[in-house]
């Protein structure tokens, strides 16, 4: 007689074998053979087979009591008992399940690995259970037991699985017995536990009668605390989601968004949940440093290749997380070619508010991340529901921040990146009014409780736009000549005018910041000004109608910029807005 667990042999003769949990659906134990030849349509099963496979005793000539156990937890538990039962029947199915795991509870069977009787009766099993995430495919199903986990089958399973220990020849040691296993032991020694995708630790705690779930997704917290932030920094967030913040290093451009990611993150525990930072190397010539690429070369075949910035999106995307604001902060941006790297995002970023918006990353892509395995329990249910939605998306409370410092390492913005951004310039202070730590100018502070202002940055900011300014904006536009701007920046400032008025109602702010002529300024200095570049002949006569326009407009910001821009082209013959401070 075999022992251990080649005993476990069930006849695979026939497919649809799971079809058994309808007749015990509708029978006590002692009535399952008479039901199983044709008795109802589709079901016509082998007895010899379904004997070994719910464990029958030849010397009573009964099934076990647990088959009559089961029935009075519903449907489910009893499809998912017989599941059980079947995977655990043969030595065959074990192993090839445990070949199969990807992740904890995850797995992928492929139909070359096993037979076809075997492949197709554990995928039907499988989908009549919801166990498979993913679309069918004609070679390989990729499947995630962990539903399995939450039903209160777990006391049922033990009795199933010391039936089938019993038949390797393993028996219950007794007291002054120190050489026989004791059950979870001896589980553990044939790896029963690795047929499911979880620890031994996992399985006991099942078999005995508690759920062992997945890790999930952290619970939201936002604080209702006060913070202080850049008031600048804000309202240019609630215009456009993708900021450049530019200045000479130790200026405090990556330390005011960081305080304000921080600030604002929900999580406990978890200081970067809401936010990324991206160091960008020289060298990016292409979107895969931040969107990740396609390998051959994965565990499964062809799988994706992931980074922390689809990380974010992911979280972003996810339900229940639509009031919390995720900030992209990629720093000293401009030491590649921006336009190369960030491409995609620059093209998506203009259609993420259409009624149909162009996802980051298709359903394929991220099927391909959940195919890998790589990702934790976490990861998955974030890339589960980003399949469902059917791509990843830029969602409203996704933000783009770029830090830059201009020098002779550093590389221009093109026009295209330019319309598409704010740009908030960072002068180095006097040092007289430097403190021992880094604070925010009184000018530029905006009071407001962290809950509120992640709820607005997120959810409530408003798309309307501001025309009480258009004669502002037509005077700008004649001024500038050929540098002359387009409707989407129009919109945009107009955008601006409305996010400055929501700022002013909401939070407290300084009194120059609410003022109109300030607001004005800092549209022209963020969003009309840094476009402008070129030699002396280009530069000298926009310059000369923008300072006379500044000037009797009271821009004195702008003015500045315009007066630095002016001898800059002067002295070097050539000027931007980033080199001029």
């Amino acid at each position: 007689m075999v022992k251990g667990l080649g005993a476990l042999k069930v006849s695979l003769t026939k497919n649809g074998y799971f079809k058994i949990a309808e007749v015990i659906k509708k029978h006590p134990r002692d009535e399952i053979l008479k039901n199983i030849n044709g008795v109802y349509d589709g079901i016509n099963l082998d007895a010899a087979q379904i004997k070994n496979m719910l464990s029958f005793d030849e010397d009573s000539g009964e099934f076990p009591e647990v088959w009559d156990e089961i029935r009075t937890l519903g449907d489910k538990a009893i499809e998912a008992l017989v599941f059980i039962s079947i995977i655990y029947s043969h030595q065959k199915i074990i192993n090839y399940l445990k070949d199969s795991n990807i992740a904890e509870m995850r797995g992928c069977l492929k139909r070359d690995a096993e037979d076809q009787k075997t492949y197709t009766n554990l995928v039907y099993s499988m989908h009549e259970l919801d166990l498979c995430p993913l679309d069918k495919g004609s070679d390989e199903v990729y499947y995630d037991l962990s539903p399995l986990f939450l039903l209160e089958i777990g006391p049922f399973v033990k009795k199933i699985i010391r039936l089938k220990l019993e038949k390797t020849g393993w028996s219950e040691p007794k007291a002054d017995d120190y050489f026989t296993r004791d059950f979870y032991q001896q589980c553990e020694s044939f790896e029963l536990h690795k047929a499911l995708g979880i620890s031994i630790a996992q399985f006991e705690q099942w078999l005995e009668g508690d759920k062992v779930e997945k890790e999930k997704p952290p619970i939201i917290e936002i604080p209702d605390t006060e913070l202080e932030t850049s008031a600048k920094l804000v309202a240019a967030l609630a215009t456009k989601p993708f900021v450049i913040l530019a200045g000479t290093t130790g200026t405090g451009k990556t330390k005011t968004i960081r305080e304000l990611a921080i600030s604002t993150n929900p999580v406990s525990g978890q200081p970067d949940f809401n936010h990324a930072f991206i160091p960008v190397e020289a060298g990016w010539t292409d979107g895969r440093h931040l969107l990740g690429y396609k390998t051959p070369f994965g565990r499964n075949g062809e799988n994706y290749v992931s980074t922390k910035l689809i990380d974010i999106l992911l979280r972003a995307n996810y339900p229940g997380h639509e009031n919390i604001p995720f900030f992209v902060i990629l720093d000293e941006m401009n030491l590649s070619h921006v336009e190369m790297y960030f491409s995609k995002f620059l093209a998506v970023l203009e259609t993420a508010a259409d009624k149909v918006p162009e996802p980051i990353l298709a359903k394929e892509e991220l099927e391909l991340i959940y195919k890998s395995g790589t990702t934790d329990p976490v990861q998955t249910e974030y890339v589960l529901e980003a399949i469902k939605q059917k791509g990843l998306y830029l969602r409203k409370n996704i933000f783009f921040i770029g830090t830059v410092n201009m020098d002779e390492t550093t590389y221009m913005f093109s026009p295209k990146v330019l319309d598409r951004a704010f740009v908030i310039q960072y002068s180095p202070p006097k040092p007289s009014s430097v403190g021992e730590a880094f604070s925010i100018i009184e000018e530029d502070k905006l009071t407001a409780k962290v809950n509120e202002l992640a709820e607005y940055l997120a959810v409530t900011k408003g798309s309307d736009l501001s025309n009480q300014n258009d004669e502002f904006l037509d005077v700008l536009h004649n001024a500038l000549g050929r540098f002359m701007f387009g409707p989407r920046t129009t919109n945009e400032v107009r955008r601006y005018f409305k996010s400055c008025e929501e700022i002013e109602a909401k939070f407290q702010t300084s009194a120059s910041f609410r003022e109109d002529d300030s607001v004005k300024d800092r549209a022209a200095l963020q969003k009309i000004l840094p476009k402008l570049n070129g030699s002396r002949d280009t530069l000298m006569p926009v310059l000369n109608n923008l300072k006379a326009l500044c000037e009797k407009r009271n821009l004195t910001e702008a003015a500045a910029k315009v007066e630095a821009m002016k001898k800059e082209v002067t002295s070097n013959g050539f000027a931007n807005y980033f080199s001029a401070i």
